[in-house]
């Protein structure tokens, strides 16, 4: 076996690993791998796109962790209007002490950094934090409609893939990621249908057509997420965000389609709840 394609086996193995275990043991572990990941991708993003500040990396996880934290104890105890509040303060606290560092660091980029500071405590924490919404019924955990998702999400990416390079000729965006094809996305789109459906009959949860409209939003907004992280990362001219995982990158490159149609997937299930 090529020594690359086992350092991608065995990376996937203990990668999933650690996703399911996190998600189904309790959710204390979950709220704790979510937190990981959060921390790992505000740490990975300011890495490859702001100047070096231990000061300013360590404020921002831990705003961003504690912004998470806020959402998932909220959503756990089945109040979480209670503590919404407290995680905007949070955000807009942590995002006053990047703006203060920036005094302080003699930087010569300094709005630059303000500016992809903040970008990581919104995008990575809220928006992936958006995913206790759903994870939590009445304060009740639910790790089967989590793992649904991020099931979805995971065929829409392996399968488009797949797909596209058996198949694909026609590209969507050469500019921004040459080998991303129409056909690789339709068929990614398919495939996370039809696994929607069989989550449908085995798992129920939701009705037949709130499932289509969620593989949908995935699909659709899923790709997209991923096509923004390839103009990220050919804009700073960076092959992988990281090296944290061998063989596949770092975790903006495993989450990148995750965050971006989660949010939009949670509103949706939040909106449709009971029809």
């Amino acid at each position: 076996m090529n020594s690359t394609l086992k350092t991608r086996g065995i990376t996937a193995i203990v990668f999933i690993t650690v996703m399911i275990s996190g998600l189904f043991i309790s959710s204390y572990t979950f709220i704790l791998l979510m937190s990981v990941i959060i921390g790992g991708c505000i740490w990975e993003f300011q890495s490859i796109t702001c100047e070096k500040s231990q000061l300013r990396m360590i404020s921002s996880i831990l705003g961003g962790v504690g912004l998470s934290l806020c959402l998932a104890f909220g959503n756990m105890q089945g109040t979480p209007d209670n503590f919404l509040m407290h995680s905007i303060f949070i955000l807009i606290f942590s995002s006053i002490v990047i703006c203060l560092i920036e005094l302080y660091t003699h930087s010569s980029k300094p709005y630059q950094n303000i500016s992809f500071g903040i970008f990581s405590l919104t995008y990575y924490s809220l928006f992936i934090s958006t995913i206790y919404f759903i994870s939590f019924d009445g304060g009740q955990y639910i790790p089967w409609k989590v793992f649904a998702i991020i099931a979805l999400t995971w065929t829409n990416d392996t399968m488009a893939y797949m797909v596209g390079s058996q198949v694909g000729k026609n590209k969507m965006f050469p500019r921004m990621s040459p080998n991303k094809t129409w056909e690789g996305t339709i068929g990614g789109v398919i495939c996370t249908v039809i696994v929607a459906f069989i989550f449908y009959y085995f798992v129920g949860i939701f009705s037949p057509s709130i499932w289509l409209v969620i593989a949908l939003i995935i699909g659709v907004f899923g790709t997209i997420g991923d096509l923004v992280e390839s103009m990220l990362k050919r804009s700073l001219e960076v092959k992988d965000t990281g090296t944290l995982l061998p063989g596949h990158g770092g975790l903006l490159d495993r989450f990148d389609s995750f965050t971006f149609h989660l949010p939009l997937t949670v509103y949706f299930i939040e909106l449709s709840w009971g029809f």
